[in-house]
């Protein structure tokens, strides 16, 4: 039997191998359904579950995170990509966005952190944070500059990745007082599903 994975929210650029859930019916989506009713699949049935640029979308966040929980079978991984919310533009260019989103946002999912075991009686979801990055250029630093200016914003970008991806210390001071400055474009976290 091989993995199912999901991609959350695909539109039309669905990770290659996932079956692609969307509230459009545009190419590339298999299953078409609104996830804010829940999402349609049986407990325990999901190998992984791809979120990019999705869960700025829900009214619940919470919610959605115990359905992504619900569905994942213990020890799958889900792959969030999100607008940080210390980037006005990033969060809330698009009308459709309903809430900024932090790295230090998932802490609350992870009973591994002081959040996750303080806040536990949000629900009985628990994740394992894997990987978390801060990204200063979405999706990918060479963007449409031309090449003379490409040089020098990615290597701005470079610098800036490196002093705010250091630890998750770095990453935690990088939210809370210096990132609002500048504005970092993306948050990616990798959770691990924990029952």
């Amino acid at each position: 039997m091989s993995a199912v994975f999901v991609d959350v929210g695909c539109g039309e650029r669905k990770h290659a191998g996932s079956l692609g859930l969307d509230i459009a019916a545009v190419k590339g989506v298999d299953v078409v359904a609104d996830a804010r009713s829940g999402l349609p699949f049986r407990d325990c049935t999901v190998d992984g579950i791809y979120a990019t640029h999705v869960l700025e979308h829900f009214d619940d966040l919470v919610g959605i995170m115990a359905e992504i929980w619900r569905v994942c079978r213990d020890g799958a991984r889900v792959y969030i990509t999100v607008p940080h919310a210390s980037s006005s533009f990033m969060a809330w260019r698009d009308p459709t966005h309903k809430r900024g989103v932090l790295l230090s946002t998932f802490t609350y999912f992870d009973r591994t952190t002081s959040e996750g075991a303080l806040f536990d009686y949000y629900g009985d979801v628990n994740f394992r944070t894997v990987y978390t990055r801060l990204r200063f250029a979405a999706g990918g630093r060479e963007g449409r500059l031309a090449p003379g200016r490409r040089f020098i914003s990615a290597l701005i970008t470079d610098m800036l990745e490196a002093v705010a991806n250091r630890s998750r210390y770095a990453q935690h001071l990088c939210e809370r007082w210096w990132g609002n400055f500048i504005g970092v474009a993306e948050a990616y976290a990798v959770l691990e599903v924990v029952k």
